[in-house]
């Protein structure tokens, strides 16, 4: 079982970096995410960050375009249980 989740995106406030990506979990049911904001210098190293995650390159780049004109943009992806697992594990 998996679960979906999104990534949110959105400018960065702190300075030397471009983006700043949150999790948002869409089960009301599950546990808060043990991850902190990822801040990420640019395009390239946000394409690599969500790829990583497995979002799908066609909704990547259609989320790079929609950053050029809005403040913030999401994105979907599923997360596999195990990956849940060891990310639960990890201290916050």
């Amino acid at each position: 079982m998996s679960q979906t989740c999104r990534i949110r995106v959105r400018e960065s406030e702190r300075e030397s970096f471009k983006y700043s990506a949150t999790f948002v979990w869409e089960e009301s049911d599950a546990r808060g995410t043990p991850l902190v904001p990822a801040d990420l210098y640019a395009e390239g190293d946000l394409a690599v960050y969500l790829e990583d995650w497995g979002a799908d390159v066609g909704d990547i780049i259609a989320l790079l375009e929609s950053l050029k004109s809005a403040p913030s943009g999401e994105i979907s992806i599923v997360m596999p249980d195990e990956r849940l697992e060891v990310l639960s594990s990890q201290p916050r």
